[in-house]
């Protein structure tokens, strides 16, 4: 499973935040996700929907400056995917569960960030994990035995607010758009496979707490 390379990254991070930790300002935040992938896209005569879904995150955020500081966040998303004909007649197919794994590095841009309400913005750099769509027996009425989705990178545009509850801890809340296409291969049981290019751009809401060094 691809999830299983964000575990090194997370060690990693980890360990970084302790060592900024010691002569520099450091938030570490846990979080609720929303995802609405909002791409569309046509794919063997059907459209591909990717549908609204609920996930988890984390973030480590260094500040360089009272006002500029570097996130590196990760989270966790499994939309479910959806082949819709034209025709009427014609029944949405299910395609199964698409898990993505989002992770940013964004240098923010901090307004306030000495007041308790301090909102922020900020772009970077995003590189988005995706599992493959293994068949489903809709997938298979109409011979796909899988659906191959390559990793992608791309960019990352954020806003957000922090809320200070208390000297050390504050509420997290956070947007983040990634305009992404990557390559989806069609596996098909028989004869050769076919690749199209697939939207995702995923809009992905955040609320948490943050951990303040």
């Amino acid at each position: 499973m691809k999830g299983s390379r964000v575990i090194p990254l997370v060690l990693l991070l980890l360990v970084a935040g302790s060592a900024f930790a010691q002569q520099r300002s450091v938030d570490v935040s846990g979080f609720y996700v929303w995802a609405d992938p909002t791409g569309d896209t046509q794919f063997n005569d059907f459209d591909l929907e990717v549908d609204s879904t609920s996930g988890f995150g984390g973030a480590i955020n260094v500040f360089w400056s009272n006002r500029v500081s570097t996130e590196f966040a990760a989270s966790v998303i499994k939309p479910e995917a959806t082949l819709r004909s034209s025709n009427p007649l014609i029944p949405a197919l299910t395609g199964g569960e698409l898990e993505m794994i989002p992770i940013t590095v964004i240098l923010q841009f901090h307004f306030a960030p000495r007041a308790r309400f301090d909102p922020y913005v900020g772009a970077g750099a995003a590189y988005v994990l995706f599992d493959d769509l293994d068949s489903t027996s809709d997938l298979g009425n109409i011979g796909i035995s899988s659906v191959d989705i390559d990793d992608d990178v791309g960019l990352v545009l954020n806003a957000g607010m922090s809320i200070d509850l208390t000297r050390r801890l504050a509420l997290y809340l956070d947007g983040k758009y990634v305009p992404i296409t990557t390559a989806a291969t069609a596996v098909f049981a028989t004869g050769p496979g076919r690749e199209i290019d697939i939207d995702i751009n995923p809009l992905i809401l955040s609320v948490g707490l943050s951990f303040q060094f």
